[in-house]
C-alpha cells in the first residue's frame, strides 16, 4: 500500500478546488449513504458544475474519483473516499440492491439468476448483498470492464 498523503477529512476542500480550477461551481461535504458496507465515505458534490460531472454515466465523476484515490494514495476499500454527484449513485445502489433481493428470489426458485453488463462498482454493490445471503453465491463472468453477475443458489 502506498503511503496516504491527503487525509479523509481534507477531501472535500480538495474536491471543491479541483472543481473550481475546472469552472466547475460544486460544494463537496460527506453524508452518510445508509449502508456504509456498500458506499462507505460518501462524499455528496451539488451545484451547478455537479450535472456535469454526473452527465455521460458519471464518466466524469469517475475520473475525478480516480485522481482523488490516487491523491489518498489508499487502496483499503474503508478509507477511499466514493463520489456521487446530486444523489445519482446513492439511487444507483438502492436501484441495485433492490434488483439484488430479487435476484435472490429468482436463484432460490430456479437455482440461479444472471444480470447482463455491469461496471465493477454495481457487481461489488451486489456481490456484497447477495453475500448477506448465506444460502446464495455470486460470480462474474467475461472479460473487460463490463462483465456479467450470476447470482446461484447453494447446494
Amino acid at each position: 500500500m502506498r503511503k496516504s498523503s491527503l487525509k479523509l477529512e481534507d477531501l472535500p476542500s480538495k474536491v471543491t478546488t479541483w472543481c473550481d480550477d475546472l469552472g466547475l461551481k460544486v460544494n463537496a461535504r460527506f453524508e452518510p449513504s445508509g449502508d456504509e458496507e456498500l458506499f462507505p465515505n460518501r462524499m455528496v458534490l451539488e451545484g451547478e458544475g455537479a450535472s456535469a460531472l454526473g452527465a455521460n454515466r458519471g464518466a466524469a465523476l469517475d475520473a475525478l474519483q480516480y485522481l482523488l484515490h490516487e491523491a489518498q494514495g489508499e487502496r483499503d476499500e474503508d478509507k477511499l473516499c466514493y463520489l456521487d454527484a446530486q444523489g445519482m449513485r446513492l439511487f444507483r445502489m438502492k436501484e441495485l440492491k433492490a434488483m439484488a433481493h430479487h435476484a435472490a428470489i429468482k436463484a432460490r426458485e430456479i437455482g440461479a439468476y444472471s444480470f447482463s453488463s455491469l461496471s465493477p462498482r454495481e457487481r461489488r454493490w451486489i456481490h456484497l448483498t447477495i453475500a448477506r445471503s448465506p444460502d446464495l453465491s455470486t460470480e462474474s463472468e467475461g472479460l473487460g470492464t463490463h462483465k456479467i453477475l450470476k447470482v446461484l443458489r447453494k447446494g
